[in-house]
């Protein structure tokens, strides 16, 4: 394959070096040197200079090639950087490789040569070693899964309400998931309804949901095998369900998941602030799709967008409250006309009072920015481990713009927001929606808002 370079020289004399790294490196991968760009060490953490020359020399070929860089630190000077670089380098067009041979990966490159900011790349590696160290013989790290407790030897121990005195046996009720899954032919959401009628409870004692039952579904854990850091041993503790059972529990989940099927649904407007009244927790929005044959052959097809009650959804407990989606929004939205029209007739709102309210709206949008980039960091993580492709990484990049920009952007005059609502977008609806209303609590007939910030 065609090859260029990309260096950030540090040192006047270590042009030499670094040709003939790449050099060495195309005549062992069979590549074609083409092309080298350099320039000095920039001071910003972005590449420097002769980046764009690189990048205008591969616009202007047509012609794909490999970059090649000695390693992360040459495409940026902090992490952020360095992806910003490497996902422009993918929407161009080009792969790009590190000379380090044991993290020949950008990302990889990055978070071994950069870290993360506040944290110590040596702690964090004597830690990491410390860990496998234990790992590897089979001693657990961190918190237990359910079914077991950790042992005086520091191993796994299977909990069973016969031989350690606790409340519940908790392996009996692992067995039980497993059995209602793989022999009764029980879903998720009817073993956790099966589970929470009879009142079998968590370890922390509160009500089983679909995520914590699917994980312990799908964790070889339970078969004695241990998996931590890399590291997967075998019969290092008692198994409470044969290696058998849990092939067959993975054999049925893949069998049950559609192929093939991608579900785009559009976002829901009140999505994070709607609450059920009756038990407190949050109402998610659902989208349900049905198809009917009519009298004259053809067939029909309907969307029906609603809220329902998490706990009832997840957890199956608390009843069957819903609100249609179209008629919750527009009551809300209707509720916010009224407050601000209310607000204005009574001119109560003074100039500290404003001031306060744009104050808690801009903390609220800084906020959302250090989320934005913990998800951001999160997800450079998973880019490393192969779990998230580079196209699906830069949408968080342009997420973290966004949160970033609105920190800086105006507080808009709600009365002016509410008389442009039809021509705003989704994104700007939810974004009001958010930062004016704290909380909507929802009962059958009845809707109720926290508009504090309104």
């Amino acid at each position: 394959m065609r090859a260029i370079a990309y260096f950030r020289l540090n040192k006047p004399d270590g042009r030499a070096d670094l040709d003939g790294a790449f050099q060495s490196y195309c005549l062992l991968n069979l590549h074609q040197p083409v092309a080298v760009f350099a320039g000095p060490s920039a001071d910003t953490g972005g590449p420097g200079d002769e980046f764009e020359a690189m990048t205008a020399y591969v616009k202007n070929s047509g012609s794909e090639y490999l970059l090649v860089v000695p390693d992360a630190t040459h495409l940026g000077g902090d992490l952020e950087s360095v992806v910003r670089a490497y996902v422009g380098l993918e929407e161009l067009g080009l792969k790009t490789v590190c000379l380090d041979e044991e993290f020949p990966d950008p990302i990889q490159n990055a978070l071994q040569t950069l870290g993360v900011k506040g944290v110590s790349r040596t702690r964090s590696r004597r830690i990491k070693e410390s860990m496998g160290a234990r790992a590897l013989s089979g001693q657990a790290l961190g918190r237990p899964p359910y079914g077991y407790r950790i042992g005086p030897t520091g191993n796994l121990k299977v909990v069973r309400g016969k031989e350690v005195d606790e409340e519940q046996d908790e392996a009996s009720v692992v067995e039980l998931m497993y059995r209602l899954y793989t022999s009764d032919g029980l879903g998720l959401r009817l073993i956790v309804k099966h589970l929470n009628e009879r009142e079998i409870l968590t370890r922390r004692g509160g009500n089983w949901n679909v995520v914590s039952v699917r994980d312990i579904l799908k964790n070889p854990v339970y078969t004695g095998t241990y998996t931590r850091l890399g590291m997967r041993r075998s019969n290092v503790h008692e198994a409470i369900i044969s290696g058998e059972l849990f092939r067959k529990a993975q054999d049925q989940t893949m069998e049950r998941r559609p192929l093939g099927r991608v579900v785009r649904s559009e976002p829901f407007l009140l999505s994070g602030a709607v609450y059920c009244g009756y038990c407190g927790n949050k109402m998610m929005g659902v989208t349900r799709r049905q198809s009917w044959k009519r009298k004259d052959g053809r067939r029909s097809v309907g969307v029906y967008r609603y809220y329902q009650c998490q706990s009832r959804n997840n957890q199956s407990v608390c009843e069957y409250h819903t609100w249609r989606a179209p008629l919750l929004e527009s009551t809300v939205l209707g509720q916010l006309r009224a407050t601000v029209k209310e607000r204005e007739a009574s001119s109560y709102e003074d100039a500290p009072a404003r001031q306060d309210r744009e104050e808690a709206v801009r903390e609220m949008r800084r906020s959302r920015a250090k989320i934005a980039e913990r998800r951001f960091l999160g997800a450079v993580r998973r880019a490393a481990s192969g779990e998230m492709t580079l196209a699906v990484l830069g949408q968080y990049l342009v997420e973290l713009d966004d949160a970033r920009a609105a920190t800086d952007g105006p507080v808009l005059d709600s009365t002016t927001v509410l008389n442009t609502w039809d021509s705003l977008s989704m994104e700007q609806r939810a974004e009001f929606i958010e930062e004016n209303v704290g909380r909507i609590v929802v009962h059958d007939d009845t809707v109720q808002l926290d508009t504090a910030h309104t």
